[in-house]
Parts: structure tokens; C-alpha cells; sequence
């Protein structure tokens, strides 16, 4: 929706200034989907850094899932042309914009997380990858190139992506101070494994950042617009319990404004649709499928901030489905959950939900059955 954007320039200079200050050339920036992390580049970030003295280099890992190389190919092509291009800069980016949010919403149709026919790149392809990097900072003069590279836990998903990712770290290395990367990741799981294993090639070279959920600000930009705009009155509290009911996600609350303006409805029954669309986009009902009767339960007992290997726990295992409630079995049942990026294990013996909808979708509509 044009004109609907909540601007988070203050947010996107303190990341500037976080370069300026020397303490890395790198930072990630890790939240679940929908959290609004690629418009926040795009619209926020990449605009702040091209007043100041930065070129940014938008790439999205995603844009070709079995050829991630090709997505940063693309990308440096074409702001190589861009600077041949008085304000070409600009435009750019707001093609960028149009295909980030179309791309958007057709993540929510079909399972692009993972390649199905994963492509290793070529020496030739690297080549071409490291000269265009050389060009394209000599293009830039005094400006310092910043890659703003989306979905980068993709180059954690297979081993075909391994000669990429080792490139990429050397390019960066050998380019200190010429180059900077702001990195984002919608898997905690697999930027840990990018980020945080000792065996990969980005061990600790980036500086993971919080990402903040949208606050009251934002709730208030959307009810004044809502009244100036469509002559519709709805209140902070409302569209802050439905904001709280869909997980802080903008994606998701836009839905939901459209759904008001567009139908000129109540709220709550706004909520209901766009719960509805969530749970179909999100395939909960055949997630909840796939899941044994003990991954169900040990799901929801971390989403009540529970230990999975409690005595209290294991002993609903044993009495509610048909394995033991032993320490072995639980492990076999978080390593299924992490498979199906439903939980995430940042560190050892911490675990964090991924589809928090998902538990409301348990809760609701399906109970435990014995099996």
C-alpha cells in the first residue's frame, strides 16, 4: 500500500553510525519473516547511507534459491550502471521495492526457503563475481560500497553453497575499508550456523544487531492515517491487541488495514480474516499434521517457556503418546522440530519458537491424540 510506509530513519542512522565507529565492517540483522527487515533496507537504511557515504548494493539470496551467486551477479551489475546514470541510484531502489513486495506475498503461496535443486557456482562465475566487486569500488570513489545482502542464512542451507560462501568472505576480507555488509536473516538456526560454527566461513565476522518491534508510534502512524485518509475510527488499544495477536508483524497488520479499509469492517472481525490467512499461508493445519503426538507436546511446552526435559514433561510423554519419556526420545523430537524450522537453537540448551501462530493454532483447534 503506497503511502503506508512508517519511516525508521533514526533506527537506520544509529546502524550508520555503528560503522562509524570502528568496531566491525559487518553487522546481521536476524528477526522471523514478515518482521519488515527488507523494506526497512530498502526504504530506510539504503536511502540514509546513499546521502551520507555509502553506495548501497541490494541483494536478495532468495532471488534465485537454487543460484544465490546469481542474485549478487545481478545486483552488482546493475549498480555498476547505475553510476553512469545521473539519479539512476534512486530508481533503483524503488524497483527494488516493487519486486521485494511482490516477492513478499508470494512467499506466502509457496515454500522457497529451501533450494530443491541447489547449483554450486562455477570458478568462472566467481571470477566474474570478484571483478565486478573491484569495478564497482573503483566506480564508487570516496564512497564506501555497502552490500546489503537479504537472506544470507541461505548460504548455510546446502553444501552446493560453499564455494560461494568462502568467496564472499574473501572479497569482503581483502576489501576492508572499501567495503561494508549489513547482512539480514529470517532463520536464527541457520545464522547460527553461518555466524556462530567455528567450521564456517563467517565465523564471527559479523555483528549480529537487534531489529526492534514496531512500537506504539507505528500504531498511532496507522490510526491517524486510517482517519485522515478513510474517515475510519479505530482506536490505539484495538489496533494494538491486534498487532499483539499477529505476533508484531507489519506484513500481517497491513493485511489487516487493508482488510479494514476495503471492507470497512470492525477490527476484530478484520483480526479473524487475516488469522485466517496467516494460518493458510503458513500451512499450519499441515504442519500440525506432520508433527508426532511428542513434538506436539514438547512444542507447546517451550512455548510456555518450559524445559523439554522436565520430569513433569516426561511423564506426559509417557502416559499421552506411545514412545518413552526418556532424555534420547526428546532429543529426536527437538531435532524434528528444528528440521521443520518450527523451534531454533541459538545456543546449547536454549531453544526460541519460530511460528508462535502455530501454538495458538494447537491450542484452538487441535488436541494431543495418543498414538
Amino acid at each position: 500500500m503506497d503511502g503506508w510506509h512508517f519511516p525508521r530513519t533514526d533506527l537506520a542512522n544509529h546502524y550508520l553510525s555503528l560503522f562509524d565507529l570502528g568496531i566491525s565492517s559487518s553487522f546481521a540483522l536476524i528477526a522471523p519473516r514478515r518482521k519488515g527487515k527488507t523494506l526497512f533496507i530498502l526504504r530506510d537504511l539504503a536511502p540514509a547511507a546513499n546521502k551520507k557515504k555509502y553506495l548501497p548494493v541490494y541483494a536478495s539470496l532468495w532471488s534465485n534459491i537454487n543460484a544465490p551467486h546469481e542474485g549478487l551477479i545481478q545486483a552488482l551489475e546493475e549498480a555498476i550502471a547505475a553510476q553512469d546514470k545521473k539519479g539512476f541510484v534512486s530508481r533503483l531502489l524503488q524497483a527494488k521495492i516493487k519486486k521485494a513486495t511482490l516477492s513478499n506475498e508470494l512467499l506466502g503461496r509457496m515454500e522457497v526457503e529451501f533450494a530443491g535443486n541447489p547449483e554450486k557456482v562455477s570458478s568462472k562465475e566467481l571470477t566474474y563475481l570478484d571483478q565486478l566487486l573491484t569495478t564497482l569500488t573503483e566506480k564508487a570513489g570516496k564512497k564506501t560500497v555497502l552490500l546489503l545482502i537479504d537472506e544470507v542464512q541461505h548460504l548455510s542451507t546446502s553444501p552446493a553453497f560453499d564455494p560461494l560462501t568462502h568467496a564472499l568472505r574473501t572479497m569482503l576480507d581483502k576489501r576492508q575499508g572499501q567495503v561494508k555488509s549489513m547482512f539480514t536473516g529470517s532463520s536464527r538456526h541457520y545464522m547460527n550456523l553461518l555466524f556462530n560454527e567455528s567450521q564456517s566461513p563467517f565465523y564471527h565476522f559479523s555483528q549480529p544487531l537487534p531489529f526492534p518491534d514496531l512500537d506504539r508510534d507505528f500504531l498511532t502512524f496507522l490510526q491517524e492515517k486510517l482517519a485522515s485518509d478513510h474517515h475510519l475510527t479505530v482506536s490505539v488499544a484495538e489496533l494494538s491487541r491486534s498487532f499483539s495477536q499477529l505476533d508484531q508483524s507489519p506484513y500481517w497488520m497491513m493485511k489487516l488495514i487493508t482488510r479494514l479499509v476495503t471492507a470497512r469492517t470492525s477490527c476484530k472481525e478484520a483480526l479473524e480474516y487475516v488469522t485466517h490467512l496467516i494460518e493458510a499461508a503458513e500451512d499450519y493445519e499441515g504442519l500440525a499434521k506432520q508433527m508426532k503426538p511428542a513434538d506436539r507436546l514438547i512444542f507447546l511446552a517451550l512455548c510456555d517457556g518450559k524445559n523439554p526435559f522436565s520430569q513433569t514433561l516426561l511423564q506426559r510423554i509417557d502416559q499421552q503418546t506411545s514412545v518413552k519419556g526418556v532424555a534420547s526420545n526428546i532429543q529426536r523430537s527437538l531435532q524434528r522440530l528444528q528440521e521443520q524450522q518450527l523451534i531454533s537453537q541459538p545456543k546449547k540448551g536454549e531453544y526460541q519458537v519460530e511460528k508462535s501462530g502455530l501454538e495458538r493454532f494447537l491450542r484452538t483447534r487441535e488436541k494431543p491424540k495418543s498414538k
